[in-house]
């Protein structure tokens, strides 16, 4: 059966209206990130590899979890070589009433930049969630697995 789905994705001063037809739908594409649904019971965010991500940035993965059954998974986030983010924003991230739809995020890093950061998130920031960084995907997959159901 298919279903049509209505989600308004809001930034500033616009409303951008995204009609969404899923059947068996696992995957959307966004500007700077792609998010994948895994049968497993986990997202996976693959960051473009220059992508910025920010808040409208989390406000469309927001509405992509609403339409994918508002899930509470973990996460793994697979970082682009020269992606990034800036302070503002990971601490806006941190809180889990900000990122409602993820249960624990692995992320996996690619650059001495990310790690820097990543350090500041973890020993300043301190995310309410489970949150470890990772050189490699397979090892983040396996410390994912103990927050699947």
């Amino acid at each position: 059966m298919l279903k049509l789905y209505f989600v308004s994705i809001f930034r500033r001063q616009q409303t951008h209206l995204i009609f969404i037809a899923l059947s068996s739908i696992k995957n959307i594409v966004f500007k700077n990130f792609t998010l994948d649904l895994h049968d497993e019971g986990y997202y996976e965010i693959t960051m473009e590899e220059d992508g910025v991500f920010g808040f409208e940035d989390l406000d469309e993965l927001i509405q992509a979890q609403i339409v994918f059954g508002e899930k509470k998974l973990p996460v793994i986030v697979m970082c682009g070589e020269y992606s990034s983010t800036d302070i503002d924003f990971i601490k806006h991230l941190a809180k889990n009433e900000n990122d409602p739809y993820s249960k624990a995020d692995a992320f996996v890093l690619r650059s001495v930049a990310q790690r820097l950061i990543a350090s500041f998130y973890i020993k300043i920031v301190a995310p309410e969630r489970p949150t470890k960084f990772f050189n490699k995907r397979a090892d983040a997959y396996e410390w994912i697995k103990q927050f699947m159901e």
